[in-house]
């Protein structure tokens, strides 16, 4: 446990350094408190409108939880949206599972370079009368974090690691019947005036196709001669990029938005969204054209399909 403690103070600024990319606000993470807590304690302690985090790491099978305080509601949505919510919707919801998976994404990055394997479970963001019966533990440590520069007040957080040696002690499963108590029973059934209930199944032939039928994978070339008046999407693709909704109602007439590709490279050339090959744009008679440099191989398109 006091290795847990000693990392999460160690990637203080990692957590502050992430907080100011995202919500573009200069941000100071302070450790105010670190003790053990019962499980029953701390459950009369949560309150209800609070945003709970859940996960476990199944190196060392510990329960992982983040508690915030309720104002991350509104933070987050106002800064990343452009629109204040205050309450667990499918808004936040979405909201803050993405927000958990970049930050879990920027520590481990960190943890992998210092040679430390963590490997999280899907992140869960859940109410309150839900998160009892994920505990895995009879203890947890808890680390209450306070933050400074994201709202005219301090905002709080707190991460729990489960005990890895306290847990709940396992109730020892019931004996099973054995084939001839089984047997028994189902006699005693029987002999108490119950009637055997009697399933029955017929088989059923069905009828063979013909010598006409077509054959989707002959030789002669048939199983493409079906197929060739479908009509597809080509759609030619400069490139890419991921923006929060609050970047996007900032934008106006004259914003440059910035690409993840280089001057230069091959643009991507995609049927119904599948890329199929990539070229270099050409002009031709002042039209726009994709001049094929090359093509995606059959093999490649089975493995990302598979």
């Amino acid at each position: 446990m006091d290795n847990y403690i000693a990392k999460l103070k160690e990637y203080l600024p990692k957590i502050e350094e992430f907080l100011t990319s995202v919500l573009l606000e200069e941000t100071t993470v302070t450790v105010t408190n670190t003790e053990m807590r019962e499980v029953g304690a701390l459950l009369e302690s949560l309150k209800k409108d609070d945003v709970y985090l859940f996960a476990k790491e199944t190196n060392s099978e510990v329960d992982v939880l983040i508690i915030l305080d309720n104002e991350w509601f509104a933070l987050l949505s106002s800064i990343m949206l452009g629109v204040e919510e205050r309450s667990l919707n499918e808004v936040t919801k979405d909201l803050l599972k993405k927000f958990t998976d970049e930050l879990y994404t920027t520590l481990s990055k960190s943890l992998t370079e210092d040679g430390i394997e963590v490997a999280i479970e899907d992140i869960e963001v859940m109410k309150l009368s839900n998160l009892e019966a994920m505990l895995g533990h009879t203890e947890y440590q808890a680390n209450s974090l306070e933050v400074e520069g994201l709202a005219d007040e301090n905002v709080h957080g707190i991460i729990l690691f489960g005990n890895p040696e306290a847990r709940p002690v396992a109730e020892e499963p019931e004996p099973e019947e054995s084939e001839a108590e089984m047997e028994t029973a189902a006699g005693n059934e029987m002999s108490n005036g119950e009637v055997e209930e009697q399933i029955s199944g017929s088989y059923i032939e069905f009828e063979d196709f013909g010598e006409d039928t077509l054959d989707l994978v002959s030789e002669d070339g048939k199983s493409m001669d079906m197929l060739r008046d479908v009509e597809m999407n080509v759609s030619v693709e400069l490139g890419r990029i991921e923006l929060p909704l609050g970047r996007v109602l900032q934008l106006a007439k004259g914003s440059v938005i910035e690409l993840d590709k280089l001057a230069g490279e091959p643009v991507d050339i995609l049927v119904n969204g599948q890329r199929i090959a990539q070229g270099e744009v050409v002009v031709i008679d002042e039209h726009f054209g994709v001049r094929i440099s090359s093509l995606v191989t059959t093999r490649q398109q089975l493995v990302k399909i598979n």
